[in-house]
């Protein structure tokens, strides 16, 4: 094993990266081998068991030492295509002229066939030996009719000499054979031992993918719920004190800012949580009936105001496509991608103007609407050589300390998988200084006209009848306080009792000895979670009524379907929202017509 490595050092090769390479350069040695090995056993053969005739002792050593020269000089070249041939060349003419020269009586060399065709067929596969048979059955030929010739003339063997002849070639062939073997045994050892480890550490490096992959995830879970819950501190208080009447116009324009760096905070969030599933393959797309030109015009009027403020119009094309067009698909997925596109835009244009346009062709064979959406701007365009990896996640044009725009990097990029989910795709042509066209190429099938949802109505008290008694339960004193205060402004009552519970188990003892009719019920909780308490508070008499509520930082759709499955009436994420609250709770304590008609899906527009 030792002495082939050194071979591989010596010819530069290496079977763990190039088997083939390697077993042709042992090849190469091993025919050089034998071939002077050969001819100086032939020699010797001649000089001191047979009686040879004149000269072919020396020819027998000049032409081991020719081959041994060659054969070096092949290996130190690193040619061990050029080595092989050449050996094989030398010997099936040192093989011929023994024969030639013993006029057809059997030469030992003979049984060197046998192995040159093994070495080649090791090299270079079968061609090489169904290639070699014509020469090899006319060689044979000519020696078994020289040999009938010479019969029981001075040319023939002895059977003495021709036992003797017959042993020492089949050592050589025993040898020749050897070699070989080993040497592609050997190759293949060190490549099978190469492949193993690789494997191993393949195994060790998906492991550790996939534990990074894990902790990344409870990393990102872990990061949106303690993000979520200072947020719902932030937000909530403002959203609460908005509402006072009493406060001045600066102060309210101060709330003001505060709740739209809040939700900027927020949207951030989102997005990489959204990134985080999609890499996961985790996020499932909707499929109900939207109006995609509604869609369209209402994310376009949404940035209208924020661009006009810098001078850039928004204008939306949307010839050839219809008053209305309904369609099948995910509408909050497909506004994220308007909402990322038209973001972009306002953002990198200073002056000009954003063109959104919409236009449809024949569904096709299929049934599917082809459409297209481009977003055109007058903005500072995109670098040649950026565009190509705008697309990549936390990918920017700018990456520089002093960059002049901010952002993550993330919107595009999930434009692009939430595109490619949809089956569609989306791309860029962009010139520095002339602005950024963005193409979005998607399918959608026909739909039918949504149903139109009831305008959602200002945030009126809840005025229920009879007494209420509500139960809030928050680990952290922040929420508690933040949903105590929406709940006391929503909802008015002078009989109405709130109280708070800090944890599973307080939440669980207070439900045993007092009716309540809601319960709000954080999820991640220490000691006991929110799912366990509440399915510990359903096995008491007296909470045979309670409507528990799950409000939690877990917002995603895949949350809100598996809570709904343990029992929870109505699901509100953090941070909650005035309007979402109100609704659940107008749901949950009026009766008849004077609850709201679509309180729980209003909820359900989890981030």
């Amino acid at each position: 094993m030792n002495f082939w490595r050194w071979v591989d050092q010596l010819t530069g090769a290496n079977p763990q990266v190039d088997l083939d390479h390697a077993v042709r350069c042992r090849i190469a040695l091993a025919f050089t081998g034998v071939f002077t090995l050969m001819s100086i056993v032939n020699a010797g053969l001649m000089a001191f068991v047979v009686e040879a005739r004149p000269g072919m002792i020396e020819v027998g050593l000049i032409g081991g030492a020719v081959g041994a020269f060659l054969g070096g000089l092949g290996l130190w070249l690193r040619r061990p295509n050029l080595t092989i041939a050449l050996m094989i060349a030398m010997g099936s003419a040192v093989i011929c002229t023994a024969a030639i020269a013993n006029r057809g009586s059997f030469p030992p060399s003979t049984l060197y066939v046998p192995g040159i065709l093994l070495g080649a067929y090791i090299a270079w596969g079968m061609r090489a030996v169904v290639a070699a048979i014509l020469p090899v059955g006319l060689y044979f030929g000519y020696i078994v009719w020289s040999a009938y010739q010479a019969d029981g003339g001075e040319l023939a063997f002895s059977p003495q000499e021709m036992l003797n002849i017959l042993v020492t070639a089949a050592a050589m062939s025993c040898l020749w054979i050897v070699l070989f073997g080993t040497s592609f045994r050997s190759a293949a050892q060190d490549a099978q031992d190469a492949l193993t480890r690789n494997n191993e550490q393949l195994k060790a490096a998906l492991k550790a993918a996939q534990a990074a992959n894990r902790a990344k995830s409870e990393f990102i879970a872990n990061m949106s719920h303690e993000v979520r819950t200072p947020l719902n501190g932030v937000l909530g208080m403002t959203s609460v004190m908005l509402q006072d009447s009493q406060l001045s116009p600066e102060h309210k324009h101060s709330l003001r800012l505060i709740d739209t760096s809040g939700k900027s905070l927020l949207g951030l969030l989102n997005d990489v949580l959204d990134l985080s599933k999609i890499e996961a393959e985790a996020l499932v797309l909707e499929s109900r009936d939207f109006d995609l030109i509604d869609t369209l015009d209402s994310t376009a009027a949404h940035w209208r105001a924020q661009a006009k403020a810098k001078g850039v119009d928004i204008i939306v094309n949307r010839e050839g496509a219809g008053e209305r067009l309904d369609v099948v698909g995910d509408p909050t997925r497909m506004r994220q991608v308007l909402n990322n596109l038209i973001c972009n835009a306002v953002k990198f244009t200073h002056r000009g103007q954003i063109t959104v346009s919409l236009s449809r062709k024949e569904p096709g064979e299929d049934g599917l609407i082809p459409l297209c959406i481009t977003v055109k701007d007058t903005g500072i365009g995109i670098p040649r050589e950026k565009q190509a990896t705008i697309f990549d996640a936390f990918s920017q044009v700018d990456t520089s300390t002093t960059r002049k725009y901010g952002g993550t990097g993330l919107g595009l990029a999930i434009c692009r998988r939430l595109l490619s989910m949809m089956g569609g795709r989306i791309h860029v042509s962009s010139e520095p200084g002339r602005g950024s066209t963005f193409t979005v190429d998607v399918a959608l099938a026909s739909g039918k006209a949504p149903v139109a949802l009831a305008p959602q109505a200002p945030i009126d008290k809840i005025r229920p009848v009879g007494p209420k008694r509500i139960l809030i339960v928050d680990d952290v004193m922040t929420n508690q306080l933040v949903l105590r205060a929406m709940v006391e402004q929503l909802v008015v009552s002078d009989e109405m009792v709130i109280d708070v519970a800090s944890g599973g188990r307080e939440a669980v003892n207070k439900a045993a000895a007092t009716l309540y009719d809601i319960i709000l019920m954080d999820i991640q909780m220490p000691e006991m979670d929110g799912v366990s308490a509440m399915h510990c508070i359903r096995e008491t008499r007296k909470a045979a009524s309670t409507q528990m509520v799950a409000v939690t930082a877990l917002a995603s759709e895949d949350h809100r379907r598996q809570f709904e499955a343990e029992g929870f009436v109505a699901y509100l994420p953090k941070p909650v929202e005035l309007s979402f609250l109100r609704d659940v709770l107008a749901q949950l304590l009026l009766d008849g017509d004077d609850a709201v008609d679509a309180p729980v899906e209003a909820s359900r527009a989890v981030g």
